[in-house]
């Protein structure tokens, strides 16, 4: 009796699988279905904004650069938006890259950095009693010494 031969028996349907599941890890470079925001925090066209979920819009990082966006999200997470059309300024649906989670989870909003600098958080601690913002590279170095996390607010390098 002959033994019964799968079309995904192959040598090559291994190496197939690992295509297509690593295919389906790769970030894509715009989501597959559409991103909303406040129609007011949709970034100018030629600009880009980080956007990350479940801080209010008023907490949101200002636009910035698509360069410095990416740069940035790639590192603290978030995600990557803006206008592909005039339109996107009124209805607030945008293009967007996710970047993965964020670091700002749980932190009361009024207790995050200001943009463009970093403040550590020291989960022993009650959210009054927390070190103030500060200037990043200090910050992690604090980090370093005491524990915690380092939130980080992104600011704008646009003028």
């Amino acid at each position: 009796m002959l033994p019964l031969r799968l079309p995904w028996s192959s040598p090559w349907a291994g190496l197939a699988a690992v295509v297509l599941l690593v295919g389906c890890a790769t970030p894509q470079i715009r989501g597959v279905s559409s991103f909303r925001v406040p129609p007011g925090q949709v970034p100018p066209l030629g600009q880009c904004a980080i956007w990350y979920p479940g801080i209010p819009s008023a907490h949101q990082p200002p636009p910035m650069s698509c360069n410095k966006a990416h740069a940035e999200a790639e590192t603290w997470g978030g995600v990557v938006i803006w206008a592909e059309s005039a339109a996107a300024r009124f209805s607030g649906e945008v293009a967007y890259v996710r970047y993965g989670p964020h670091r700002l989870h749980g932190v009361p909003p009024a207790m995050l950095p200001p943009p463009g600098r970093c403040r550590l958080w020291l989960p022993d601690r009650p959210d009054g009693q927390q070190p103030p913002p500060g200037d990043c590279r200090r910050i992690e170095a604090e980090q370093r010494v005491r524990g915690g996390r380092v939130l980080y607010m992104p600011g704008s390098d646009l003028r």
